[in-house]
């Protein structure tokens, strides 16, 4: 597996000074940060929404800093976010805002892509009405959403930036399941899971975990 995302002497300040770090497609990442300013502080510069103050995040070789608005859009169509704040439109339906990505930057929603995210909700134990807008969800629903969304996009790399954090332990439980097993798949894109503080996340076992709330950060790897 090649290495898709790069952190290179990565200064970001109030969340971490000169790290260096390579995830590779298919492996899992484990971030934590003190606290909520500092997740999205991370996930911004990580997406290439705003630069760092010293060093480079490359994605697949690219270094984002480097990159002019055109090219980085391009880059940042190979990856997916699952955010607390789930990012779904206010006014476009639940399916609309799943399938939305595909037809963006596609033109269309594949078959199979369908078949994926119906199975993908009902294997979250999805309730709500698909046709439904964004207000009339439970903040979990919210979040499942967000994630099929992800998912059905076959990005290259995923980003879940605190959005196991609040949710019920049996709904963190059965969406980590279900990231875990797309983690399992022949054309896994790299993940990287952003909490704050010890959040318990039993089931996950990240091939690489850094712990940003010291300096310099703790990094540990799965051998």
């Amino acid at each position: 597996m090649s290495v898709y995302i790069e952190l290179r002497d990565l200064t970001v300040p109030g969340v971490v000074n000169h790290l260096n770090l390579s995830l590779k497609q298919g492996e899992i990442a484990l971030f934590k940060t003190h606290g909520e300013q500092e997740t999205k502080q991370l996930l911004k510069v990580v997406i290439g929404e705003c630069m760092p103050e010293s060093g480079s995040v490359l994605l697949d070789d690219y270094p984002l800093d480097l990159l002019d608005s055109e090219h980085l859009l391009r880059i940042r169509k190979t990856v997916a976010t699952v955010t607390a704040q789930a990012g779904l439109i206010s006014n476009l339906k639940v399916w609309e805002n799943i399938t939305l990505p595909l037809l963006y930057h596609h033109g269309s929603v594949p078959e199979e892509a369908v078949e994926k995210a119906l199975q993908l909700l009902e294997k979250l134990g999805y309730k709500g009405n698909i046709w439904a807008l964004p207000a009339h969800l439970s903040y979990a629903e919210r979040i499942m959403a967000a994630f099929v969304r992800a998912a059905i996009s076959s990005p290259r790399l995923i980003v879940y930036a605190e959005c196991l954090d609040d949710l019920p332990r049996q709904h963190r439980e059965i969406l980590l399941s279900q990231a875990i097993e797309l983690q399992r798949q022949p054309d896994a894109p790299a993940a990287l899971f952003i909490i704050t503080g010890d959040i318990q996340l039993p089931l996950l076992e990240p091939d690489i975990t850094c712990d940003l709330r010291y300096n310099p950060p703790h990094i540990t790897r799965l051998t």
